[in-house]
């Protein structure tokens, strides 16, 4: 809630805007822009009378939140702006919004209410708006762009617009569908503001009043314009992996190398001895074209690749022994062994205590985490959940594997290490395979287990097959959603970038000169893709210190 002398100043901005002689009136909006660095784009929230940033309002905006799709999005304040920072494909909306609670001018009361937003995509016509109160947007019509000015997500009849361009102000009213129709609106970057009032009355904080008095703003700026003409695709692809794709494979990053391992080619849930991938190949980051085949044991699906920063570490998979069209005898396996990038060469190491697939491991230390995951025991067995962490000291390798109880059995998970603790996210639970959406954390230093931030909402199949990783210092995840969230201060979840290519059972790996990585994995719901997607990593805020319950 905003401040008393905040609800003063802006009601005195915002009463030219009510009267029918109005000359000036000062708003909220949000305005996107290309960011400095490629593949970013930068939202800027401030408050004035035109959409330009104004340095003496700037303290108007200082607690404003942003927000896609209902998820927090990390800002901070600078000179004139609330700032944002978005790495790759621009987000479609972005919003704001403030309620500036009960105002009085005379004998009349009301209560008033700002909302703003950043679009840089024309949605469809059909797409449900997803926020409350009265909300602008750019909509697809079988003609040419709307604007389209919504109320609790129903059309906002004979709504005032007021419309900018480079030239001048045009006004405009909403017809019965709450449209307007505004030529060469989606040509290029516009802004607008709508007004609505609502003759509900109420009470705020003890304050009656008669109506509410809304205003919306809403710029928009094309996707294209913000990526220097290119596709969010082409924006944010490094490369593509050599035929076949694949999912569920093993990925690691050492030095300027990345490595992959094995995976699943072919139809989702068709499983047989042509299903796995026959290749142990790395991508030299740095150019991003050379590619180098290495020597393969096993191949294996479902597995676990590992650094420690000089060696590689393959920690189980899965393999099929059917052939085409026989009935699926799939294998979850105990091998665990290291390769030398220098001489090229694998070294067995001690098996894991079982057999174990679809799980994931991180180096946190110098000690291997594998968790997760189940051990498959072929087309006559019942496949079996484990239900325990198997941990190896890299530097007591005689000690072999340590059992560590776990409170879940999940698989289809991610893990990341932070700040010297094991965070397990999401994965499939039951037998019907339901998703959840639950963190556990594991501190070594105590041995205890506790529960960290939930999982963002983001569909029926957000926390399946996602990846996860510590990139400059915060973990960072992505799923189904193509959304890239990173745990932010006070142990939430922030949205801090997009997938041009959304995608799981994929991994997520730290790339050069702190970018982040998308390597491979199912896109839109089928095929392997081959595209590897890299980011900025977004920087604003500290470092996140984070809280868990036990």
């Amino acid at each position: 809630m905003s401040s008393p002398r905040l609800r003063i100043f802006l009601a005195a901005a915002v009463l030219a805007a009510v009267a029918p002689q109005a000359a000036r009136a000062h708003f909220i909006w949000l305005k996107a822009e290309s960011g400095a660095k490629p593949g970013t784009t930068v939202i800027q929230a401030f408050f004035n009378e035109a959409p330009e940033p104004d340095p003496k309002f700037v303290k108007y905006v200082k607690e404003l939140r942003l927000s896609v799709d209902g998820q927090t999005v990390p800002s901070e304040t600078t000179e004139a702006t609330r700032k944002a920072t978005w790495a790759g494909k621009p987000p479609v909306l972005v919003d704001a919004e403030r309620d500036l609670g009960v105002m009085a001018k005379g004998s009349a009361s009301y209560r008033l209410y700002y909302t703003a937003r950043a679009q840089t995509e024309v949605v469809g016509e059909k797409v449900k708006e997803a926020g409350e109160k009265l909300r602008v947007r750019l909509v697809a019509t079988d003609s040419a762009p709307v604007l389209e000015v919504l109320f609790n997500g129903e059309p906002a009849a004979n709504a005032r617009v007021k419309v900018y361009s480079s030239e001048a102000t045009d006004e405009v009213t909403t017809d019965a569908r709450g449209r307007a129709v505004v030529d060469g609106l989606a040509d290029g970057r516009t802004a607008v503001w709508a007004n609505h009032v609502d003759p509900t009355g109420g009470e705020l904080e003890g304050k009656s009043y008669t109506e509410t008095r809304y205003y919306a703003t809403l710029t928009f700026t094309p996707a294209a314009a913000l990526l220097g003409g290119k596709t969010p695709l082409e924006a944010t692809t490094l490369a593509n992996i050599p035929d076949p794709a694949v999912n569920s494979f093993g990925g690691a990053v050492v030095g300027k190398w990345l490595y992959i391992y094995g995976g699943h080619v072919g139809k989702t849930h068709s499983y047989d001895v042509n299903t796995t991938a026959r290749n142990f190949r790395r991508l030299h980051l740095k150019d991003g074209k050379t590619w180098e085949e290495l020597p393969m044991e096993q191949d294996l699906q479902g597995l676990a690749l590992v650094t420690d920063g000089r060696f590689l570490y393959r920690v189980g998979g899965m393999v099929a022994k059917n052939q085409p069209g026989e009935e699926h005898d799939l294998h979850s396996v105990a091998d665990f062994a290291k390769f030398d990038p220098e001489t090229k060469t694998w070294t067995p190491l001690a098996p894991l205590p079982s057999p174990r697939s679809t799980h994931d491991a991180v180096v946190i230390g110098r000690t291997i985490y594998a968790v997760g995951g189940w051990n498959m025991k072929g087309a006559d067995a019942e496949n079996a959940f484990l239900e325990d962490v198997a941990a190896f000291d890299l530097d007591r390798p005689a000690a072999g594997w340590k059992s560590i109880p776990q409170p879940f059995r999940r698989r289809a998970l991610s893990a990341a290490g932070h700040d010297g603790k094991l965070y397990v996210l999401g994965g499939l639970v039951g037998g019907a395979m339901s998703v959840d959406r639950r963190v556990d954390v594991y501190d070594p230093a105590t041995g205890a287990w506790s529960t960290g931030p939930e999982l963002p909402s983001g569909g029926r199949t957000e926390g399946f097959g996602t990846s996860a990783f510590e990139i400059a210092g915060r973990i960072h995840y992505s799923g189904a959603s193509g959304r890239i969230f990173r745990l932010g201060d006070g142990g939430t979840w922030e949205a801090v970038g997009s997938w041009a290519l959304p995608r799981l059972t994929h991994r997520l790996l730290p790339g050069l000169g702190d970018t982040i990585l998308a390597v491979g994995g199912n896109a839109r719901g089928a095929a392997q893709t081959p595209v590897i997607e890299a980011v900025p990593v977004v920087t604003v805020g500290p470092a996140a210190t984070v809280s868990t319950s036990r």
